[in-house]
Protein backbone atom coordinates (compact mmCIF):
# COMPACT_ATOMS: atom_id res chain seq x y z
CA UNK A 1 0.00 0.00 0.00
CA UNK A 2 1.57 3.32 -1.07
CA UNK A 3 2.10 6.38 1.62
CA UNK A 4 0.16 9.43 1.45
CA UNK A 5 3.81 10.80 0.16
CA UNK A 6 4.38 8.61 -2.27
CA UNK A 7 0.88 9.14 -4.05
CA UNK A 8 1.40 13.02 -3.89
CA UNK A 9 4.65 12.30 -5.87
CA UNK A 10 2.98 10.32 -8.35
CA UNK A 11 0.06 12.69 -8.80
CA UNK A 12 2.99 16.09 -8.55
CA UNK A 13 5.25 13.60 -11.30
CA UNK A 14 2.23 13.50 -13.51
CA UNK A 15 0.82 17.29 -12.94
CA UNK A 16 4.75 18.43 -14.16
CA UNK A 17 4.13 16.54 -17.70
CA UNK A 18 0.61 18.38 -18.22
CA UNK A 19 0.36 21.11 -20.68
CA UNK A 20 -1.52 23.83 -19.57
CA UNK A 21 -4.54 23.18 -21.33
CA UNK A 22 -4.63 19.97 -19.71
CA UNK A 23 -3.45 21.25 -16.24
CA UNK A 24 -6.41 23.15 -16.70
CA UNK A 25 -8.79 20.26 -16.88
CA UNK A 26 -7.19 19.19 -13.88
CA UNK A 27 -7.15 21.65 -11.51
CA UNK A 28 -10.66 22.67 -12.54
CA UNK A 29 -12.59 21.06 -9.24
CA UNK A 30 -11.46 20.27 -6.10
CA UNK A 31 -7.90 22.01 -6.04
CA UNK A 32 -9.15 24.89 -7.76
CA UNK A 33 -11.84 24.70 -4.59
CA UNK A 34 -8.74 24.12 -1.97
CA UNK A 35 -7.24 27.47 -3.60
CA UNK A 36 -10.17 29.08 -3.50
CA UNK A 37 -10.98 28.17 0.24
CA UNK A 38 -7.59 29.79 1.29
CA UNK A 39 -8.22 33.25 -0.39
CA UNK A 40 -11.11 33.14 1.59
CA UNK A 41 -9.48 32.35 4.61
CA UNK A 42 -6.76 34.57 4.40
CA UNK A 43 -9.01 36.81 3.84
CA UNK A 44 -10.53 36.53 7.16
CA UNK A 45 -7.22 36.53 8.98
CA UNK A 46 -7.63 32.66 9.48
CA UNK A 47 -4.38 31.52 7.05
CA UNK A 48 -1.51 33.86 6.54
CA UNK A 49 -1.18 32.96 3.21
CA UNK A 50 -2.84 32.39 -0.01
CA UNK A 51 -2.78 30.04 -3.00
CA UNK A 52 -3.20 30.30 -6.12
CA UNK A 53 -4.91 27.23 -8.41
CA UNK A 54 -1.09 25.96 -9.61
CA UNK A 55 0.19 26.52 -6.97
CA UNK A 56 -2.09 24.29 -4.85
CA UNK A 57 -1.80 21.53 -7.89
CA UNK A 58 2.32 21.78 -7.55
CA UNK A 59 2.35 21.97 -3.47
CA UNK A 60 -0.97 19.62 -2.80
CA UNK A 61 0.42 18.62 0.60
CA UNK A 62 1.68 21.87 2.41
CA UNK A 63 -1.79 23.70 0.74
CA UNK A 64 -4.75 21.69 1.93
CA UNK A 65 -3.21 21.13 5.46
CA UNK A 66 -2.42 25.28 5.65
CA UNK A 67 -6.45 25.33 4.08
CA UNK A 68 -7.81 22.58 6.62
CA UNK A 69 -6.11 24.17 10.00
CA UNK A 70 -7.30 27.76 8.92
CA UNK A 71 -10.59 25.86 8.92
CA UNK A 72 -10.12 24.57 12.29
CA UNK A 73 -8.66 28.32 13.40
CA UNK A 74 -12.87 28.99 12.55
CA UNK A 75 -13.89 25.80 14.54
CA UNK A 76 -14.65 24.14 11.50
CA UNK A 77 -13.14 20.30 10.13
CA UNK A 78 -12.74 20.46 6.87
CA UNK A 79 -11.37 17.60 4.72
CA UNK A 80 -9.40 18.58 1.79
CA UNK A 81 -9.63 16.56 -1.27
CA UNK A 82 -7.61 16.81 -4.60
CA UNK A 83 -10.03 14.58 -6.40
CA UNK A 84 -13.01 14.88 -4.63
CA UNK A 85 -15.50 17.89 -2.83
CA UNK A 86 -14.05 19.37 0.38
CA UNK A 87 -16.31 18.08 2.69
CA UNK A 88 -16.97 20.55 5.83
CA UNK A 89 -18.22 19.44 9.54
CA UNK A 90 -19.47 22.09 12.62
CA UNK A 91 -20.12 20.26 15.67
CA UNK A 92 -19.12 16.53 14.01
CA UNK A 93 -22.03 17.45 11.78
CA UNK A 94 -21.34 17.73 8.39
CA UNK A 95 -22.16 21.09 6.90
CA UNK A 96 -22.06 22.50 3.22
CA UNK A 97 -19.53 24.68 1.62
CA UNK A 98 -22.18 28.09 2.23
CA UNK A 99 -23.21 27.09 5.66
CA UNK A 100 -18.79 27.02 6.62
CA UNK A 101 -18.92 30.36 5.02
CA UNK A 102 -21.32 31.72 6.16
CA UNK A 103 -20.37 30.65 9.72
CA UNK A 104 -16.82 32.17 9.31
CA UNK A 105 -18.71 35.58 7.89
CA UNK A 106 -21.00 35.81 11.03
CA UNK A 107 -17.78 35.15 13.45
CA UNK A 108 -15.23 36.85 11.80
CA UNK A 109 -14.42 40.31 10.54
CA UNK A 110 -12.44 40.24 6.89
CA UNK A 111 -8.67 41.90 7.62
CA UNK A 112 -7.03 41.48 4.38
CA UNK A 113 -7.15 42.46 0.79
CA UNK A 114 -6.73 39.76 -2.32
Amino acid sequence: MSTREENLKKINDQLEQLSDEELDNVTGGTIRQTADDSKFLYKYGLMGTWYSTLSAAFDWTKCSIKVDNGWARAGITCVTKPHQDNQYFLNGKEITYGQAVAHVQKNFKPVNNI
